[in-house]
């Protein structure tokens, strides 16, 4: 539902903000383009009957106040202030600033503090923050976080001899006859295709923990997304101009008909 109602009604301390700080050039980033009328998307609230909680649009929130408005339009849904709390927990996935590593693990705590969410699977956790399973698991036993630590370096030192290695190969290669009749045997493709899989792990993990990289297989992700919806809607328009060729045909046909029975 949507509503008007004066900015300073609205709570922002009912544990509903999951960055760990407000950034600040976000906020004037923000207030300048308000300046120049750009247009936001609305804040979004729980109202509890009472008050209303803000769940997503804190930089905006800032920034209006900032700017002086009083009177601002939002969306809210009726809820509990644990209500809230969850909302909060799902905004930021896939808009706004990109939440810092700190952001995200300040997020799975909070989940993990809610009432009776501590017995929820990894998954349910993970699913809730936008976050891996992985990130989560590590938050809740610093031991696989150590474990995780770990098992990073050991394939960094891995990837780093096994260049080495083929530095080493291809060196003798250039002064030894290559044998083009011998093919490689399952050992050796086996240890290829677990490489191959090790080197996946490692990309997805180093894009969890890096915000840059995060930020930018997300839009990745997007434009993937965006261009399949593309193929399938050129798809579609193929089909209907070969649907109206077929029926300008018939037409003509039926013209043509009429024309000879004159």
């Amino acid at each position: 539902m949507k509503i008007t109602i004066d900015i300073n009604k609205i709570r922002i301390d009912g544990g509903t903000q999951c960055r760990v700080v407000i950034d600040q050039p976000t906020v004037y980033s923000y207030l300048e383009a308000m300046k120049e009328d750009a247009q936001f998307p609305m804040m979004e609230t729980v109202f509890d009957g009472t008050t209303h909680w803000l769940t997503d649009g804190f930089h905006r929130y800032h920034a209006y106040k900032l700017l002086g408005i009083k009177d601002i339009e939002i969306e809210y849904v009726a809820g509990t202030l644990q209500d809230a709390q969850i909302a909060a927990l799902k905004a930021n996935g896939t808009h706004g600033k990109p939440l810092t590593n700190e952001d995200k693990r300040n997020k799975v705590k909070m989940a993990l503090s809610i009432e009776g969410f501590d017995k929820k699977s990894n998954y349910e956790i993970a699913k809730l923050c936008h976050v891996s399973q992985s990130f989560v698991a590590a938050i809740r036993d610093p031991e696989i976080k150590q474990k995780q630590t770990e098992n990073k370096s050991k394939h960094v030192q891995n990837k780093a001899d096994a260049k080495k290695e083929t530095t080493s190969q291809t060196s003798s290669l250039n002064t030894t006859p290559v044998d083009s009749g011998v093919n490689p045997d399952e050992e050796e493709l086996k240890a290829t295709e677990l490489a191959m899989q090790a080197d996946q792990e490692a990309m997805y993990k180093l894009l969890e923990s890096d915000e840059p990289l995060a930020t930018a297989y997300q839009e990745i992700k997007q434009l993937n997304l965006l261009n399949a919806q593309l193929q399938t809607r050129i798809h579609g328009l193929m089909n209907e101009k070969n649907a109206a060729v077929k029926i300008v045909k018939d037409l003509q046909k039926q013209l043509d008909k009429l024309k000879a029975q004159k």
